[in-house]
């Protein structure tokens, strides 16, 4: 068998957006490919008959591809190419083609029916003009203009002022309007200053979820509702909580959110009703409720929640899988659960229709009944024909609180020989890692590496103690990997000791630099959009003061102790180990500094490092950069490794 290339992914499909039709007889979903001579990714919508089961296209190849389904109606939202401001046509698929409905001086984020005569839509808008859209043609032209003039000139007047992959943000606030469905003519209908996430219709009524700031957005939520018969925004709720989604249940308001008050800001939120102004438990559960399962191989939206027949859905992961929950009364009901990844989801007329990472396979379309997939497209069949896939192996560490991990071979395995090992720590810290399929990984398996990886505390899966590293970073989760490679080196003597590397992205990349501040055990290291000050990192990053807040410091103003102490730039003339640096220029999460900093010291003090710095890019280079960038990336890592690990035996 041929090992995975290095490059291998871009003949990979990626799936995501699956939407099925109010009779659910059609479904559609979007697929992305890479095109490598555009060094970017096209879309093309498909669609399938629920009965049939046969994938199509339903459009040509696009640079990008966004539409809603509004009943049976399927709408394109395309960018007018004409019109700078970023302003978006509304299509509608038929027989004969696509017909187009109405112009929308909006960029659309998201639609919705609201009434006989409107859409409900929500868009982007600015304070410095928060009424652009109803501006006249001359008027656009006088702003555009004064724009251009000061194009040179960045202002800062609000924090947060910047975002991973979205730049400067400053004065940007997401906002609700309604559209009149025969002209196109919007209407905002929310005060310039709010800032509004979740939202929905419940019982012809619009409820939704907003942060209203001028300077200063925290990290708590209010509930509003609209009248649409006087215009008027009512506070319905406004206690101190996170508030991440608004739905209906029974006719009645719902709200998953926390209060932090057990586990701190990161605690999974739970099922309340708002009932008469108070927040009523109806489901105490530890489920994040989002997919946190961590792979190099997706790319798009997936949804991870649906109101269906009356029912609520959730994709939540589950120890090591994503799994598609139901809400029934005061409980979560499993409805899917299979090893890997349900990636998306759409209700067909009797079964279920999904986006899934199953296993050692790429993303594929299934149809799942009584938690039975069946495997229903072939994007990826040809791909992977021929090739060394490395099926990892389960492991896990006896520890107060057990630490599930996996191990994967490499190819031509043979257990009287020594290998070379790589461990890679996942992102987040509230993230998962599982089986599935990971491209760099099963590259590094086809280049003779073993590969281990873990989740360690701080991971997602396995409820709010376990994600719970408040003033522990670097301590609990340290002990846990450390725990977990010398179980690997125990189960797995083929792995010489003396050949051991390090790296991850993010969490991964602080633990990364972490790790060569405590010991010397690894010979080689590769820290990727990392941290390594964390007061430095408060002060720049778009996460910023969440991390003080999160970590229920006594003064999160004045806590450069705590935050020293926890900043692997604290352990610098600890360490020896060779250390390559991969960040991105546009990294806002983890701005470039954060690596400079720790490259600085290493390299005054002598120890071997490389710095490679990736324009353009941003805190998702792995997963969705630019193809070559992407190339480069995985190139470099191993290259370092190949340096330090690999010796003139093999």
């Amino acid at each position: 068998m041929k090992p995975i290339a290095l490059d291998q992914f871009k003949e990979y499909t990626f799936l995501s957006s699956l939407s099925v039709t109010a009779d659910k007889t059609q479904l559609y979903f979007i697929r992305t490919r890479v095109n490598m001579e555009k060094n970017g990714y096209e879309q093309q919508l498909m669609t399938m008959n629920t009965t049939e089961k046969k994938a199509v296209p339903a459009g040509d190849w696009k640079e990008r591809v966004s539409y809603t389904i509004i009943g049976n109606d399927v709408f394109l939202l395309d960018k007018d190419p004409e019109n700078k401001t970023t302003h978006t046509l509304v299509k509608k698929k038929t027989d004969a083609g696509e017909e187009t409905v109405l112009t929308v001086p909006l960029g659309i984020g998201r639609i919705l029916d609201f009434d006989k005569n409107h859409y409900l839509v929500n868009a982007q808008t600015n304070r410095a003009c928060p009424d652009y859209h109803a501006l006249s043609e001359e008027e656009k032209k006088a702003y555009d203009q004064s724009v251009e003039d000061n194009k040179d000139y960045i202002v800062f007047d609000e924090y947060p002022f910047v975002f991973n992959g979205a730049g400067v943000i400053n004065g940007n606030r997401n906002s609700l309007f309604l559209v009149n469905k025969k002209t196109g003519a919007a209407k905002k209908i929310v005060p310039d200053t709010f800032d509004v996430g979740s939202f929905e219709i419940i019982k012809g009524k619009l409820i939704f979820v907003a942060n209203d700031f001028t300077t200063f957005k925290t990290k708590w939520d209010k509930i509003y509702s609209y009248n649409a018969r006087t215009h008027a925004v009512e506070e319905i709720y406004g206690e101190r909580m996170q508030i991440h989604r608004v739905f209906e249940q029974d006719g009645k308001i719902y709200v998953k959110g926390t209060f932090g008050k057990d586990w701190g800001e990161m605690e999974a939120g739970k099922i309340y009703e708002l009932k008469n102004g108070q927040m009523v438990l109806r489901a105490d559960t530890e489920y994040s409720m989002y997919n946190s399962i961590a792979t190099d191989c997706h790319y798009g939206r997936t949804k991870g929640f649906d109101h269906v027949d009356g029912v609520n859905y959730f994709v939540t992961t589950d120890r090591d899988r994503g799994v598609l929950l139901k809400l029934n009364q005061g409980s979560f009901e499993k409805v899917i659960n299979l090893s890997g990844s349900v990636d998306d989801f759409a209700f067909g007329p009797e079964s279920i229709f999904i986006i899934g990472t199953l296993k050692q396979d790429l993303q594929e379309i299934y149809e799942v009944i009584d938690n039975k997939a069946k495997k229903l497209t072939s994007f990826n069949t040809k791909t992977l024909r021929g090739c060394y896939v490395s099926k990892p192996e389960r492991l896990t560490v006896d520890r107060a609180i057990p630490v599930d991990g996996w191990v994967m071979k490499p190819i031509d395995y043979d257990p009287s020989r020594k290998y070379p090992v790589i461990l890679d720590i996942h992102g987040g810290p509230k993230a998962a890692y599982s089986d599935v399929f990971y491209h760099e990984m099963q590259y590094w398996a086809g280049q003779g590496y073993f590969v281990m990886y873990c989740n360690p505390r701080g991971s997602d899966g396995k409820g709010n103690q376990y994600a719970d590293l408040r003033h522990q970073w670097g301590g609990i989760d340290y002990s846990d990997i450390m725990a977990f490679v010398d179980t690997v080196l125990a189960k797995y003597p083929a792995i010489d000791e003396e050949r051991m590397g390090v790296t991850g992205g993010s969490y991964g990349g602080y633990m990364t630099n972490w790790i060569i501040g405590q010991t010397d055990r690894f010979k080689a290291a590769a820290t990727q959009r990392s941290i390594s000050n964390w007061i430095s990192e408060v002060g720049v990053s778009d996460y910023g003061i969440d991390f003080p807040i999160e970590q229920e410091f006594g003064d999160v103003y004045n806590c450069a102790a705590e935050l020293w102490g926890m900043s692997p730039l604290k352990f610098a003339n600890n360490a020896v180990t060779p250390t390559l640096f991969i960040h991105s220029t546009e990294d806002y999460r983890c701005p470039v500094p954060e690596a400079l900093q720790l490259y600085t010291a290493l390299t005054c003090r002598g120890v071997e490092t490389r710095m490679v710095l990736f324009k353009g890019e941003n805190h998702e280079l792995s997963r969705s950069g630019k193809p070559l960038h992407r190339i480069r990336r995985l190139s470099e890592i191993t290259t370092w490794m190949d340096k330090h690990l690999k010796n003139t035996e093999e």
